[in-house]
């Protein structure tokens, strides 16, 4: 699936734009007419949800996979970057509106002790652009540069990093389906053996009981290869450089965590359909996390200015995805758009 159609849209979106500060405006531009374009491609695969009281996680997880297609492609301009950012953040907004609007707060916040910031909105927001002018400095800077900033981006050890974002929320669908030890199953939910296979001793392996895209089947071929034919150099960037965090301990700590912050009763008040629904979506947003963490090991591997490029510019569009979710469970005063 290539370039978004810039038909008119029948569809749009009214109202309930997310937060945007003027420093987070000034690296990405709020695109309202991107995301009618979106909701109207849309369209055909809301028609299979199971309930549309997911609606908006059904369509943040397919935008994510929609938008990061064409990237890892090669189809997208950088100036189309900031752009699609706001997309995949918006999106995440609406669906932690969506979220805490149906089934209250999860409680996993409170259980990780999460220190909120006096002002989330101003904050949040603040360490999105931090991430921003590091990741599109090198993307302006074309392959060579992304090469360099790669390492880095790598070891980001939070949902920002295409590692540990991968393995997080990768992680989190196993909590909801598999019986301890592997995951948190609760007794009323259908069992799911295999809906999502990971685990922290597999190093960046994910498999997923649903069809993958072609754009993340040539991507892990081509890091096969690129670790097949350099596998001295894969274990150097694994372990780093002295007091470098080893990349495997990053990956241990993502799947992992998925366990402490939604297992138990996080998800007990949601409806069956509801549940089923967030496996679906919540899975179909890892594939672009995978593809651009693979993408990065190929270009360090062989030195390919081009898989950096895509890397970097995939790993761009999920920044603002974890920070919208907060900022949409934590807007209590906001409301949900409508589509029509």
């Amino acid at each position: 699936m290539g370039a978004i159609n810039a038909a008119p849209s029948p569809l749009s979106i009214t109202g309930g734009g997310p937060p945007l500060s003027a420093d987070f405006a000034s690296w990405i531009a709020a695109a309202p007419d991107l995301a009618d374009r979106l909701v109207n491609e849309f369209a055909p695969v809301a028609t299979t949800l199971t309930t549309q009281q997911a609606y908006w996680i059904g369509l943040n997880g397919w935008i994510t996979d929609r938008l990061s297609g064409p990237i890892m492609n090669g189809e997208v301009t950088v100036d189309e970057l900031g752009a699609q950012t706001w997309a995949v953040y918006a999106s995440s907004y609406w669906g932690g509106l969506e979220l805490r609007e149906h089934w209250g707060m999860p409680p996993a916040m409170e259980r990780i002790g999460m220190q909120l910031p006096q002002h989330p909105f101003i904050e949040v927001q603040q360490g999105m652009v931090g991430l921003l002018r590091q990741r599109l400095e090198a993307v302006h800077g074309g392959g060579a540069a992304c090469l360099q900033a790669l390492p880095a981006i790598l070891r980001d050890a939070s949902p920002n990093g295409p590692i540990h974002g991968s393995g997080y929320n990768a992680g989190v669908q196993v909590v909801k389906t598999e019986d301890p030890p592997i995951g948190q199953r609760r007794p009323h939910r259908t069992p799911r053996p295999a809906a999502v296979r990971i685990n922290s001793r597999a190093f960046m392996r994910v498999d997923y009981d649903m069809p993958t895209p072609q754009y993340l089947k040539e991507s892990r071929s081509a890091f096969e290869r690129a670790v097949t034919s350099h596998p001295e150099e894969y274990e150097r960037i694994i372990r780093g450089e002295h007091g470098e965090t080893n990349l495997r301990d990053v990956w241990k700590t993502a799947v992992e965590y998925g366990n402490l912050t939604w297992g138990g009763d996080a998800q007990d008040g949601w409806t069956d359909a509801y549940w089923e629904e967030s496996i679906r979506w919540s899975s179909t947003v890892n594939f672009g996390l995978e593809a651009a963490g693979q993408a990065a090991f190929v270009a360090l591997l062989t030195g390919d200015e081009d898989a950096a490029l895509r890397a970097v510019m995939c790993n761009v569009i999920y920044l603002g995805a974890s920070p919208g979710w907060l900022l949409g469970l934590l807007d209590v005063e906001a409301t949900l758009p409508t589509v029509g």
